[in-house]
């Protein structure tokens, strides 16, 4: 039997689990796993929602050329009793 290498990416949930499933090909058989957690962004680069700290600074604004166009006139209905 050979050593294999499985790299894969994943996302943890709000509890910080994450959960994995590897197919390895070999059935009803004992193996070691090894699993080497390495962060991809900071852990504190996030705010209570899950957004990225200053994420809607940087974004606020930044279509200024955005217009509402007019809405058109509004029909005159009956008042309500």
């Amino acid at each position: 039997m050979l050593d294999k290498a499985i790299e894969t990416r994943g996302h943890t949930g709000r509890d910080g689990m994450l959960k994995l499933s590897v197919s390895t090909g070999l059935p009803d058989a004992d193996v070691t796993v090894v699993v080497r957690i390495t962060p991809l962004a900071p852990v504190n680069g996030v705010d209570a929602n899950g957004w990225p700290i200053g994420f809607f600074e940087r974004i606020a604004g930044s279509m200024p050329d955005l217009e509402r166009p007019c809405q058109g006139n509004f029909e005159e209905r009956l008042p309500l009793a």
